[in-house]
């Protein structure tokens, strides 16, 4: 269809595309900051007058699963921010649609923050559980699609090689295909979910394997 076909920007089209990359930049890094700060909100707090404890080694021996669960979600959290700079490393300017993806992925990681809320206050609820699984898989295949759909539109730094946006590409999937890996092992409990995610090993060097691959046969086409 005609709609979706490329077509050439003017020049004013692509300085407002410049400056679209800019703002997205400095809003979804806020975004970003404003996620790690709620994750340190979910600790247990000294103040709370439920908390009836003699020492701080006792609050968290006490909590020991949910201080687990927390710290889970802050490595989630800074590595889809430490994506999300990667991404947008060799983007020399944005669009609406991309912008609306880039967004799109931080508002998934706000509802995977929700349901890691209810998952701690109603002790590894498994409905909270599958929930965060899935935002976290969502999260993470939004921004691989933005990154094939920003190189496929021309927003990608003219410098960045086939074989470089190959790497990147699958050095992203890992924590999605991950997240979507644990979502069966919700039944099971949160201990048993919390330890899925070590399938990211695995699944990183099987991705490793398949980039060689296709970058072995991009090179002999």
């Amino acid at each position: 269809m005609a709609l979706f076909k490329k077509k050439e920007l003017s020049e004013a089209e692509k300085e407002r595309g410049v400056g679209l990359l800019n703002s997205i930049r400095i809003v979804v890094n806020v975004l970003y900051a404003l996620l790690i700060f709620q994750a340190f909100l979910i600790l247990p707090r000294p103040d709370d007058p439920l908390l009836e404890y003699n020492s701080l080694s006792q609050i968290y021996a006490d909590n020991l699963m949910q201080l687990l669960v927390i710290v889970v979600g802050l490595i989630l959290i800074i590595i889809y921010w430490i994506q999300f700079n990667l991404l947008l490393g060799n983007i020399k300017r944005s669009s609406p649609m991309h912008a609306v993806l880039a967004l799109l992925q931080v508002i998934f990681l706000m509802i995977y923050l929700y349901f890691l809320r209810f998952d701690i206050e109603y002790d590894g609820m498994t409905l909270a559980l599958q929930m965060e699984s899935i935002f976290l898989a969502l999260a993470g295949f939004v921004g691989a699609i933005n990154w094939r759909y920003a190189r496929s539109r021309g927003l990608t730094s003219d410098r960045i090689t086939n074989t470089e946006e190959l790497e990147i590409f699958y050095r992203v999937l890992s924590e999605p295909i991950a997240a979507l890996f644990t979502l069966p092992f919700a039944v099971y409990g949160p201990d048993i979910w919390t330890l899925a995610f070590l399938s990211i090993i695995p699944i990183g060097l099987i991705l490793k394997w398949a980039r060689k691959k296709e970058i072995e046969k991009m090179h002999k086409a």
